[in-house]
């Protein structure tokens, strides 16, 4: 009984070694020959409308020429994360500032002018809408799936709906290129809740909680239902 214990025991360590080996990558990991990382793609666009110069030659814009701006800027869902830009190398400088005024009015981030284009007819302005979008992947494609791949490597394809998710959460596409630094930060709510002589202090609890219940108001509309 103790030759067989003596042999059985090594053979079984060294059955249990082999079956971890099997269980172990072949090379380091890395997509198949036929994948590509899945990534989300940041694109830029230009939507153009043509503004043409009034029919009596004047700079002020008529009723029409503000109605059609305003139709197209809605028509586009122009909003937040737009810039506004104009190109009218041929106009005066007097329609041109009839249109950044227009534009301002709408509270639109105004880019100012620049040739982004074909040069405008005499006279006329382009108006682009200028936006970023993100061209997500194609999560579905799985070339490699049912293919002779047994290496047992992580696909590129893993996370490819987390990233598409994490990219359409951004509101300003934009960001995800250049950042995004509106000059506030968390310090305001931080300080609020642990600056001098307010840690300990029901004041700086009640302000707290005063501002970030007129943060949910903001955001939701209404009363939010916190007591101080």
């Amino acid at each position: 009984m103790y030759m067989i214990n003596k042999f059985v025991k090594p053979a079984l360590v060294g059955l249990g070694f082999t079956l971890l080996a099997a269980c172990q990558h072949t090379s380091v990991s890395a997509p198949g020959p036929q994948q590509n990382v899945m990534r989300n793609k940041i694109q830029m666009v230009r939507l153009p409308l043509e503004i043409q110069r009034e029919a009596d030659n004047t700079d002020t814009l008529s009723s029409v020429t503000e109605g059609s701006i305003h139709s197209f800027l809605a028509s586009v869902n122009a909003g937040y994360g737009d810039v506004i830009m104009l190109d009218g190398p041929n106009a005066s400088p007097q329609r041109i500032a009839a249109v950044e005024a227009l534009i301002k009015r709408t509270s639109l981030a105004y880019g100012g002018t620049s040739a982004l284009g074909t040069k405008p007819e005499d006279g006329a302005i382009m108006l682009y809408v200028e936006r970023y979008i993100v061209d997500t992947p194609n999560c579905n494609y799985w070339p490699d799936t049912l293919s002779g791949q047994a290496k047992n490597n992580d696909s590129s394809f893993h996370g490819c709906t987390t990233r598409i998710n994490l990219g359409l959460m951004i509101a300003n596409p934009r960001d995800l290129i250049s950042g995004h630094y509106s000059g506030t930060t968390t310090s305001t709510a931080v300080g609020a809740l642990y600056g001098p002589g307010k840690a300990a202090g029901a004041q700086g609890a009640n302000e707290a909680v005063g501002a970030v219940d007129s943060l949910m108001k903001a955001v939701l509309g209404g009363d939010t239902g916190s007591k101080k």
